[in-house]
């Protein structure tokens, strides 16, 4: 059906990396428990004592945190990355929001997605980096194989007004996934009041977030930032011994098959990085898959379109290594081609009453179908994404009734 990044490190990574130990930028005082150190107003609305999302994990301390146990993945020769408690730490970056943006270092190179997975309308910028002397190998369905030392980053920031998305920003949090020698890991790190640093918060936070949306309308909400615990439901996978293995998303051929601007010149995001000898194994440009934009009525036809977005926002868990699509048998990955097991005339497997209907898709009727619905509601228990969303996407719930209603009608049994 389609026809999607990665860098070099410098080495002062590993000097920012152990200075990282000597404690947090935080102003109001040490770890990430200290709340008032990484309160973050967003648009104007100050989010005043409203305590974490969680507790953050035992053991932490203002300097160098223990990484924990792993998620179970493949063995690599190396140690593991030590995670600092600031952002900083990793020297991904130079500068910070407060005195103009987040620069990302040579060799954190910035990379974007045809088709994003959508968080509440926050506007979100991503990096990735192979250390120096390791690269990347090319997948053609899943995930790039990514070597031990890679940091991949997606920053959370909010405009004022979505109709002016580079003025009055906040940023929220930036979240780093780390290939460990045994496996990935994810830690979100919340940007502080000032601007100036995010800090590690391993039991996430909860924002007031104040904007005014595309149509001019202004929109308030809480904004929840995940716990590490948090972030591995929607990056899990279980492998061929049924162990739940930690994944990066969005780092796939398919979405990074664009062009991004480096250097001031044009280049398709995949070739860069094979340029820089940091992806090898890459086919020649008329192999290559590429999903589309799926809001772009020009790029692909309705079908393609809808399951592009329900591939990014929800064949992560929908599909049949996923833990939500091994139990509920309904898989929304792009290359699902059971019509059954994409949801049409299917009944759900522990979805329970009041969402939406009796049958995952209704061919011809978008109101009687449970896809649609949990895309629509935005009612704690029944939405989905359960996590990763509060309010709704109303542009993709829209995609999605226009796909179920463009289908011949069918009588479902």
């Amino acid at each position: 059906m389609w026809t999607s990044f990665v860098s070099p490190r410098l080495s002062v990574v590993l000097l920012a990396l152990s200075l990282a130990a000597c404690g947090s930028s935080d102003p109001e005082g040490p770890g990430p428990t200290a709340d008032s150190g990484t309160s973050v107003p967003d648009a104007g609305t100050e989010d005043a004592g409203v305590p974490d999302a969680g507790e953050p994990d035992a053991g932490m301390d203002a300097g160098t945190l223990d990484a924990g146990v792993p998620d179970a993945g493949p063995v690599d020769a190396g140690a593991p990355l030590a995670i600092p408690n600031a952002l900083s730490g990793f020297g991904l970056f130079t500068g910070s929001p407060a005195d103009g943006g987040l620069v990302p270092v040579e060799g954190n190179v910035p990379y974007t997605l045809s088709t994003p997975l959508f968080s509440d309308y926050a506007v979100k910028s991503r990096t990735l980096s192979i250390p120096p002397g390791k690269t990347a190998h090319y997948q053609p369905v899943d995930a790039l194989d990514l070597p031990v030392g890679t940091l991949i980053t997606k920053t959370f920031a909010f405009p004022a007004d979505l109709r002016n998305p580079d003025q009055d920003v906040r940023y929220i949090e930036t979240r780093v996934l780390v290939r460990q020698p045994s496996g990935w890991e994810a830690w979100p790190y919340v940007w502080n009041t000032e601007q100036t640093e995010a800090t590690l918060a391993t039991g996430g936070r909860v924002r007031d977030v104040t904007f005014i949306d595309s149509e001019g309308e202004p929109r308030s909400f809480r904004y929840a930032v995940p716990s590490k615990n948090q972030c591995q439901q929607c990056h899990h996978l279980v492998d061929a011994k049924g162990d739940q293995v930690m994944h990066p998303i969005g780092v796939k051929a398919r979405y990074l098959h664009r062009t991004n601007t480096y250097g001031g010149v044009e280049r398709d995001q995949l070739e860069y990085l094979a340029s820089l000898g940091k992806l090898d194994g890459l086919p020649a440009q008329a192999e290559l898959p590429k999903a589309p934009d799926a809001f772009d009525t020009q790029a692909a036809n309705l079908d393609t379109r809808a399951r592009t977005y329900l591939d990014i926002n929800c064949a992560h868990c929908h599909n049949p290594k996923g833990t939500a699509g091994i139990t509920s048998q309904l898989f929304l990955n792009f290359d699902n081609t059971s019509v059954f097991n994409l949801g049409e005339c299917k009944r759900p497997g522990s979805a329970g009453s009041g969402v939406g209907g009796d049958f995952d898709i209704v061919p011809g009727k978008h109101d009687e179908s449970i896809l649609w619905y949990r895309l629509h509601t935005e009612e704690s228990g029944k939405m989905m994404p359960q996590i990763g969303r509060t309010i709704h996407h109303a542009e993709g719930a829209k995609l999605i009734e226009d796909w179920i209603n463009a289908m011949p009608v069918k009588a479902c049994k």
